[in-house]
């Protein structure tokens, strides 16, 4: 499909009679799977959302569009009279949906505004532990809340079994850790290849909860009266390790790769904040839907996360762009990653989660 935007406009206009657009639509940048615009309105602004056939910051590498199906089911799940209604109080919520076209694999929802990501968020505001606990509380509240809620649903597990996503995961991620260890020069590179890889295959089996699935800084919009959590193509029912595990790592890197000691301080204040709210609202659910395997799948995706991000397919564009495997910043993240999958039972990360 070719987009340009006066297909967009004519889009806009079959679908949403109501909506008079007062300029062209503007690319946003940000996000790495598919095409976004802002489309401004007279009244308000929408945002349309193209899927294509790869992910878009990466056309050699395909990716089924059947994700869009997942994200638009998403954001009907938590629209007023959706099933998980309940959960979008104004403090966090995703976006409403406004309309899905899944024969052009396009999605219209609204626009949250032009408010800064997470990750933009803690590069800037250093000063503000306060806030950093506020986040990592509603962070909390909202994940805890849906694994909770979803646990072993039977709706939820038929409607969103996004298997395609959870496959593509397991070629372009977990089964590439041993060669991104390798690039790391770690030793040990064949056994911890192998526990990633054994990984991602548990992660194909039916799951016990409805994940967000891309919980990353760059999902979660930090507005004024709160977050908006947006991208919902990753939705899957599965483990919630793997929403648990990747937030961990970001916020690491973030620590990490944070320009200042408050920088620093600030991801960890937002994490620590997260485990403790996520822990307190599973409740009685967390040795169900948690416990001791949470902990360990969570150390594993963990440092498959960060290998992706430091000398694997993702490091273009993020906190490790163009630093070589050699260099002192990546060895040192390399070298966590590798030690949260070689020992996932006893890494300090996720102890505030074992209390």
């Amino acid at each position: 499909m070719i987009v340009t935007p006066e297909a967009i406009l004519e889009h806009v206009r079959s679908h949403i009679p109501g909506f008079v657009a007062v300029s062209n639509p503007v690319p946003l940048k940000g996000g790495l799977l598919n095409y976004v615009w802002r489309v401004p309105g007279q009244a308000q602004n929408i945002v349309v959302k193209y899927a294509p056939p790869y992910i878009a910051t990466l056309p050699d590498v395909s990716l089924d569009p059947v994700r869009i199906v997942f994200e638009a089911r998403s954001l009907a799940a938590f629209s007023p009279g959706g099933p998980l209604a309940a959960l979008t109080h104004l403090a966090a919520r995703p976006p409403l949906l406004l309309d899905f076209d899944a024969k052009k694999d396009i999605i219209i929802q609204e626009d949250v505004g032009n408010y800064p990501d997470l990750g933009q968020w803690l590069q800037h505001e250093t000063l503000r532990a306060q806030h950093g606990v506020y986040l990592g509380e509603l962070i909390g509240q909202f994940i805890g809340a849906l694994h909770r809620q979803t646990y072993l649903d039977g709706t939820f597990q038929q409607n969103f079994n996004n298997i395609t996503i959870q496959e593509s995961r397991l070629r372009g991620q977990y089964a590439r850790i041993k060669d991104y260890l390798k690039r790391g020069h770690v030793p040990d590179a064949e056994e911890l290849g192998l526990r990633a890889l054994e990984l991602g295959q548990q992660l194909l089996k039916p799951g016990l909860c409805l994940t967000m699935g891309d919980l990353w800084p760059l999902s979660l919009l930090v507005t004024e009266d709160g977050l908006r959590i947006i991208d919902w193509e990753f939705a899957h029912f599965g483990r919630p390790a793997q929403d648990v595990g990747h937030l961990a790592a970001h916020l690491w890197m973030h620590r990490h790769r944070a320009s200042s000691p408050q920088g620093a301080i600030l991801s960890q204040t937002v994490l620590n904040s997260f485990f403790q709210s996520y822990r307190q609202n599973l409740g009685d659910k967390f040795e169900a839907l948690f416990d001791v395997d949470g902990m360990r799948e969570s150390a594993i995706h963990f440092g498959a996360e960060v290998l992706a991000r430091t000398v694997g397919t993702y490091q273009p564009g993020y906190l490790y762009d163009n630093l070589l495997p050699r260099s002192p910043a990546v060895q040192e993240a390399v070298q966590a990653a590798a030690a949260h999958i070689r020992l996932p039972e006893t890494t300090a990360t996720f102890a505030a989660l074992a209390q």
